[in-house]
């Protein structure tokens, strides 16, 4: 467990970099392109290939370690070449058809476009569906290295991603053209395979040319691929509704949504998504050697640690996120204007964080009993009320009706994850995770409820870093005063950490730097532990 930690550690530092580097992306696109209709056209190419590939990637990063595990010998080394063949094939084959359907496909993500933003998405998609080429094969051998114990490489394929764009902007600006910096991003993109190549040869990749259809590992992940695919594509339908409905709205409507995601995002992919990566081969083992008890234990640990964290962020987010977004996304182009068509998008996609990640919790725990079938089942009617809400609200609401409808939609489906998967192992709730709950409940409300005066009082018009210090500032005394109410709660996690980092802190004088390091890393694994 403390090397899971350890690796989890390391996985948190490097997402928080590649996710720090992500919003300096999209910062610099905000600010040399801003929420305008070229912006919009940028967007959607951008999306298209993600989603055409979407379903492919989350099969083979989900379905390949469980069925590398149970091959052994020569039979992993086959399955490892033959389907590094088959994922080369089909990426070819999907950048060909959907090279020469350009104009349809974005027609259908984009169907409310004007005809000149139009013809720029159709150019720009042409570009980015390069990308098709490798995106595949980022998939597959970020499983691959995962599965062989080296997760580091694969959370990092962010970070040349990122600096390549962020450096491309702020070297040249707008000056290199929307079609210019698709091209950097399809550079950038190939720079994440590159990224994976050292440590791929490194840990061995015994490739030779197979193509074998009928080969054992392939016909095993089929049987678990089919579920996860159609799980998987109900979610792109979702993203492809709420697009069409984005594009009939005023312009700026796509970047707007486009930038509160990835805001929300964010903070998904540091607290949730880094934890899950290393945590879903530690349930697979789980479930295979020790049973359901022990794995509904390991539920209910991660539940927990869950709670604690996202409950306040989720309500920090909301409150403020006029002045963050105003403080990460308001300059050149994007105006006060776009700042307050982002900011209600925000706050509402944040609602959804908490069942974002329960949903993905739950649905790592069924694949590690290698069941794809009930969250399939789960993700198809989630999708469905997303696609039911999407129609109703966004005529009264227009984008928010969008976020609200996604959030929603998240928060059902990880409900109906939660039920399946109890009856499936048993009780996932006990006494102390409830008391826990109520806990973050009243030092959430008291921490919202601090919160509330910021946004009202808040310098907008001030400089730039005047405003980030004041921002951080909030943040910073918002979650002393989160701990402060837990711990007056009686929460036995927060004081026993609060215990532990006092006897540290008090330990810490005399000590060099390095050995700072060292032990403020130690307290952090065992608040984890803990």
């Amino acid at each position: 467990m403390t090397r899971i930690l350890q690796t989890s550690f390391w996985i948190m530092v490097i997402t928080l970099v590649s996710k720090f580097l992500g919003f300096l992306r999209e910062t610099a696109i905000a600010k040399y392109f801003g929420a305008t209709s070229e912006a919009d056209a940028f967007f959607v190419a951008f999306s298209i290939p993600g989603v055409l590939l979407a379903t492919i990637v989350a099969a083979i990063g989900t379905t390949f370690i469980p069925v590398y595990e149970r091959l052994e010998g020569d039979k992993r080394d086959r399955y490892l070449a033959n389907m590094t063949t088959i994922v080369g094939l089909f990426s070819l084959l999907l950048f060909l058809v959907s090279y020469l359907f350009a104009g349809p496909l974005v027609r259908l993500f984009a169907p409310g476009f004007p005809e000149e933003t139009f013809a720029l998405a159709v150019r720009l998609e042409r570009i980015f569906l390069l990308t098709v080429l490798f995106l595949g094969y980022i998939a597959l051998f970020s499983a691959y290295l995962q599965v062989k114990g080296k997760f580091l490489f694969p959370a990092a394929v962010g970070i040349p991603f990122n600096l390549i764009l962020v450096g491309t902007l702020f070297a040249v600006g707008s000056r290199i053209g929307i079609v210019g910096f698709t091209w950097i991003a399809v550079v950038a993109t190939f720079s994440q395979l590159l990224l994976l190549v050292f440590p791929l040869f490194r840990v061995g990749f015994p490739y030779r040319p197979v193509l074998d259809f009928r080969e054992e590992g392939f016909r095993q992940t089929l049987v678990l691929f089919s579920p996860v695919v159609i799980g998987t594509a109900a979610s792109q339908v979702a993203v492809l509704v709420d697009r069409m409905l984005a594009s009939g709205l005023p312009a700026g409507s796509v970047s707007a949504l486009n930038y509160a995601n990835k805001l929300m995002q964010f903070t998904y992919g540091v607290l949730s998504s880094s934890l899950f990566v290393v945590l879903f081969p530690h349930f697979t083992r789980i479930a295979a050697r020790e049973g359901t008890e022990e794995l509904s234990r390991t539920l209910r640990r991660t539940l927990e640690g869950l709670i604690l964290f996202l409950l306040p962020v989720t309500a920090g987010s909301v409150v403020l996120a006029l002045p963050v977004v105003q403080v990460l996304f308001e300059r050149g182009v994007f105006t006060r204007e776009a700042t307050t068509v982002t900011a209600p998008l925000f706050a509402l996609f944040s609602l959804g964080l908490f069942g974002l990640s329960l949903r993905d919790l739950w649905m790592r725990a069924f694949y590690a009993l290698q069941d794809t079938r009930t969250p399939m089942w789960n993700s198809v009617l989630a999708v469905s009320l997303n696609i039911v809400l999407n129609l109703l609200l966004v005529g009264p609401l227009g984008a928010q009706g969008l976020a609200l409808s996604t959030s929603l939609s998240f928060t059902v489906a990880a409900y109906l994850m939660h039920r399946d998967l109890q009856k499936r192992i048993g009780p996932l709730w006990d006494e102390n995770l409830r008391t826990t709950l109520l806990r973050a409940f009243l030092a959430t409300g008291g921490l919202t409820l601090a919160l509330l005066p910021v946004p009202y009082v808040f310098p907008y018009d001030s400089r730039f870093f005047v405003r980030l210090l004041l921002l951080l500032a909030a943040i910073a005394l918002g979650a002393a005063l989160y701990a402060l109410l837990l711990y007056v709660l009686g929460d036995p996690t927060v004081r026993r950490v609060v215990g532990r980092g006092w006897r540290k802190l008090l330990a810490l004088r005399g000590k060099s730097p390095r050995e700072v390091w060292e032990s403020g890393k130690r307290v952090f694994l065992e608040l984890l532990r803990s």
